[in-house]
């Protein structure tokens, strides 16, 4: 009955984040904390690991697409990687419940950058510019990977298409490519630790895959910007709810 519940839940991830435009380790690590009662950082450690099965599928379409760019994901990416295991020891050197309540704070931020996404007009593209600052500001986007269990794509998207100058598409893209490898960093961590649960990350996969395929196909008829509103609201819920 236990894993009905964890695919069930996965199923709800799968549908929210794809109709809401951003990742599942958001909306995983709040679910599995407050309504299925796991230990944050066994939440936080299996939400990477389940990142890194449900972006294969995503990533490659992107990648047959042609939307990924090859040369700034690959020079991101190391910096992020580093920024994720720096991350994930920071979690792990921490006590649970000061762990809940950090992570609490960034889901406040994330609902902040959320509410600023949906009201600010992405940029068209041009050449690749900024790189220094892209890599810097990469590694932050790493460290809250590695630290929160999220893909870290609210952060990376804005790097690419505000800082660096992709276009908005192909950010979304490059930034799907790189998630799973930012999350293989953070999660070698936590297995070390022996954190991850194999029941949550198994139960979880099953449920995303069907669920971000059927909010996909019916993200035609929902207005996306009214969906990011009320979805920002819930998480910035959820983050107060986690610092009580």
């Amino acid at each position: 009955m236990r894993f009905i519940e964890i695919i069930l839940s996965g199923v709800g991830v799968g549908l929210l984040s794809s109709i809401a435009g951003i990742g599942g380790g958001t909306i995983m690590v709040p679910l599995m904390v407050l309504v299925l009662g796991i230990d944050v950082k066994v939440a936080i450690a299996s939400s990477l690991l389940t990142i890194i099965v449900t972006s294969a599928s995503s990533s490659s379409v992107y990648l047959k697409e042609g939307l990924v760019n090859l040369r700034v994901a690959l020079t991101l990416e190391p910096t992020t990687a580093l920024g994720a295991i720096v991350g994930a020891s920071i979690t792990i050197g921490l006590p649970s419940s000061v762990v809940r309540k950090v992570f609490g704070v960034g889901l406040m931020i994330i609902s902040v950058i959320m509410l600023l996404r949906t009201f600010t007009k992405p940029r068209e593209g041009g050449e690749v510019k900024n790189w220094l600052l892209g890599i810097a500001s990469s590694f932050f986007a790493g460290v809250s990977s590695g630290m929160f269990g999220i893909g870290g794509g609210v952060l990376k998207v804005p790097i690419m298409n505000l800082v660096m100058g992709l276009p908005i598409k192909e950010a979304v893209a490059t930034s799907s490519f790189m998630v799973g490898l930012t999350a293989s960093s953070g999660s070698i961590v936590y297995a070390l630790q022996k954190l991850v649960d194999p029941v949550l990350v198994l139960g979880f996969a099953m449920g995303i895959i069907p669920g971000a395929t059927l909010g996909a196909k019916s993200l035609k008829g929902i207005k996306s910007k009214y969906i990011k509103l009320i979805f920002s609201m819930v998480l910035l819920y959820a983050g107060i709810k986690l610092l009580l």
